[in-house]
């Protein structure tokens, strides 16, 4: 039998929220002293309405008190349901492939819509449920008929053409009241053995059963094209469609709907095509993306024949539950053991409590002799404070850093280092590791002496020359005589620079002499005209080798800029001299204090390779960037500019633990750079980061992190601007005061 509406429930079938629903109503029955219900009672209780499920967990059955537990479940559920919520891995592949075949789409729930809605924006657009039947928009919940019936009228369809899909026996007993057919799928705690008591078309173990040749929508559906919005009541009604028809065999009598690949899909192949012929044979990371967004492009617009997806199903299934379990593991993080129920005694204080801890002193429970197997973990965080939080922050850094930085946010921040302290201790271990690998890259490069680059230049022609009289080809030799040149100039242009400084340690050695005996003078002097004279002279000495010492150091480059407006010229040669002169009378005053001159040079023996200041004067810029990104309102989830600093912080963290990993297979290190990683994979990353921390999709987290990007580049000049500015402002000040 075929069908044009497929009709779902949201928990546990569509998608796991059962960690959400279990710590809401967990906070709240330990709020009033229930502490013995157990997870698995909750999870039973999952589809009944929250009524009914406060009164089977507490025997409670006064209707005031079952409406003031629902009304501290809401609260809590608008803390931690949406984001404890995560779709099932085949999820939105198979409502995307029932879409395109044409089938209407709708969500039947006694969860409030506002909350649906809140997790499937985050996944798919707005007009893609054709309905969605909530809580709040029936008189009677599951398994009352009543929510069915309603989508069914205003879809404007039959129940013939009507699948309900859900999980568990009040489904089926919702489906059986309304008189359409179920579908059961086992994602749930109901058990394939309690769903096939109640009439069903299928029993199935997972949403891509639905996919199967025997239940293809019709080609007589409505055209996937039409666009059907929700609105606030999440009821739209749409236009009749016919109804279906199948072959004489039961089976659909049309072909599976293919959607042709869109054009931005295109653009994105070409890229990557032309940056992996590019790169040629020295990496093949492009042609792998290439081959990888080709087979997803195939795969979800269902281009791939059958033929292949039937070959490839044995092995490739197995690895998509791996998946599922794993994207699942991720979402969840390291869960929280159970508090211990036995009576237990604190080694420390002696004191008698319930539980993992002492409610005296704080010790664990757990505090076992020392062995083999803990003494190096207890060695370690003797040396180090680093205990079993810097392990499991470096891991969930790895491989579910958005998840993770979510999590503590949230507030879950036992089980992590925090994000400062993690960033230090990383740098530490960075510059540890550039030591063992390049320790050169921690040394400053000092300018070579004009005698030492003279010599090189000179071994350099002289080798040039032989190639030059080996050689046979008029353009080789042509253009070794043209490299030859350019030594030479260089040559010329170190003993023009040698010659200057001669010039002014010759002029020094004069200006110490004369002052000498001007000074001698000067004391014999008596005469005021004489002696002022006198002190002219010494100042004018002076001057002449300050001028001598700006010249030296301020290297002009050979470009001529014309702005066509002499007032213009003037002032930045007004403002380079101004400036020359500042920064010579500080260099002179830093020179003449020794204090001063140490200060100095401490600062700048520590700013270089100190990754970790530099790192952490570049949080607040990305931090944000990320909150201009994020700003718009249909995002659930938002975080203010400070979570945004802990939160790049985070991310730094898990560039430079990537930095570390890298640094041997690389063989050298840029300690100046902020990073080692090249920027396509910092980009990477940060999709990544923010997929995970948004639940946005790879295209929406692309497009997102590239305008992130643009706001940090835009920060930066404005900041540039600004840097400019005072500095320009300081000059002026400092010349009036120097």
């Amino acid at each position: 039998m075929s069908y044009t509406t497929y009709l779902f429930d949201f928990d546990y079938t569509l998608a796991d929220s059962s960690r959400g629903i279990v710590t809401c109503f967990r906070n709240v029955l330990n709020q009033h002293g229930y502490n013995d219900v157990t997870d698995e009672a909750i999870k039973r209780t999952i589809g009944k309405t929250l009524e009914e499920s406060f009164s089977i967990l507490t025997g409670v059955t006064d209707a005031d008190q079952l409406e003031s537990f629902k009304n501290e479940y809401r609260k809590e559920a608008d803390t931690h349901m949406t984001i404890n919520t995560v779709l099932f891995l085949e999820t939105k592949s198979v409502l995307l492939a029932l879409k395109d075949a044409g089938a209407f789409i709708g969500i039947i729930s006694t969860k409030y819509r506002f909350r649906i809605k809140e997790l499937v924006d985050q996944h798919f657009p707005g007009n893609f449920f054709n309905i969605i039947v909530g809580g709040e928009d029936v008189k009677a919940a599951k398994p009352s008929p009543e929510g069915l019936l309603l989508a069914i009228k205003e879809l404007h369809i039959t129940k013939a053409e009507t699948l309900y899909i859900g999980d568990s026996t009040i489904d089926a007993a919702t489906a059986k009241a309304a008189g359409v057919n179920f579908a059961g799928v086992t994602h749930g705690v109901t058990t394939a053995e309690e769903l096939s008591k109640y009439p069903h078309w299928k029993i199935m173990s997972s949403l891509e059963e639905l996919l199967e040749s025997d239940d293809q929508p019709t080609n007589n559906k409505p055209s996937a094209d039409e666009k059907y919005p929700v609105t606030d009541k999440a009821i739209s009604p749409v236009p009749a469609s016919s109804t279906s028809s199948a072959s004489a065999s039961g089976t659909p009598s049309g072909p599976r709907r293919r959607k042709m690949i869109n054009i931005w899909q295109i653009l994105i192949l070409a890229v990557l095509l032309w940056l992996s012929f590019e790169e040629g044979e020295n990496s093949n990371v492009f042609m792998w993306a290439f081959l990888l967004v080709l087979w997803y492009i195939l795969t979800t617009r269902r281009i791939v024949p059958d033929r292949v997806l039937d070959f490839i199903s044995p092995w490739w299934t197995p690895c998509k539950v791996r998946l599922r379990a794993l994207r699942i593991k991720m979402i969840r993080g390291k869960q929280v053991p159970v508090a211990s129920k036995e009576s237990n005694t604190c080694l420390n204080c002696g004191t008698v409590y319930t539980g993992s801890y002492c409610n005296r002193c704080g010790q664990s429970c757990n505090t076992p002799r020392y062995r083999l197997s803990n003494a190096f973990r207890n060695i370690l965080g003797g040396f180090t404070n680093i205990d079993n939080g810097f392990g499991r922050t470096l891991l969930d850094l790895l491989y579910r850093p958005g998840y993770m930085m979510k999590d503590f946010i949230a507030g879950k921040r036992i089980l992590y280092f925090r994000p400062f302290q993690t960033l230090f201790v990383l740098a530490a271990l960075y510059i540890m590791a550039v030591q063992l690998v390049d320790p050169d890259a921690l040394k400053e490069k000092k300018k070579a002496s004009p005698e030492t680059q003279r010599q090189e230049i000179m071994a350099a022609r002289e080798q040039l020359q032989q190639r030059i009289e080996i050689a046979e080809d008029s353009t080789t030799k042509e253009m070794l005589s043209i490299a030859i040149e350019k030594l030479n100039n260089k040559l010329e242009d170190i003993e023009v620079e040698d010659s200057t400084e001669i010039q002014k340690k010759g002029l020094l050695i004069a200006r110490e002499q004369l002052q000498k005996q001007l000074q001698k003078q000067l004391k014999k002097a008596k005469n005021p005209t004489q002696k002022e004279a006198l002190e002219q002279t010494i100042e004018g000495i002076d001057q002449s080798l300050d001028k001598r010492k700006a010249e030296s150091n301020t290297k002009k480059p050979n470009i001529v800029i014309k702005t066509g407006d002499d007032d213009n010229e003037d002032l930045i040669d007004e403002f380079v001299e101004s400036s020359l002169s500042v920064s010579n009378k500080l260099e002179k005053v830093v020179q003449n204090t020794p204090f001063l001159q140490k200060v100095w040079n401490l600062l700048h023996s520590w700013g270089h390779g100190n990754k970790a200041f530099r790192i952490i004067a570049t949080l607040p810029l990305f931090a944000l960037a990320t909150l201009m990104a994020f700003r718009r309102k249909k995002n659930k989830i938002r975080y203010n500019l400070t979570e945004h600093v802990f939160m790049q912080a985070y991310i730094a963290c898990q560039i430079l633990l990537l930095s570390i990993i890298v640094l041997p297979f690389n063989g050298s290190a840029a300690v100046n750079n902020l990073y080692e990683l090249p920027i396509l994979v910092i980009f990477a990353l940060f999709c990544l980061d923010y997929k995970q921390l948004y639940g946005y999709s790879w295209w929406r987290s692309f497009w997102t992190t590239l305008l992130m990007f643009l706001y940090s580049l835009i920060l930066v000049i404005l900041f540039a601007i600004v840097v400019v500015g005072l500095l320009i402002a300081a000059v002026y000040i400092l010349e009036t005061i120097l």
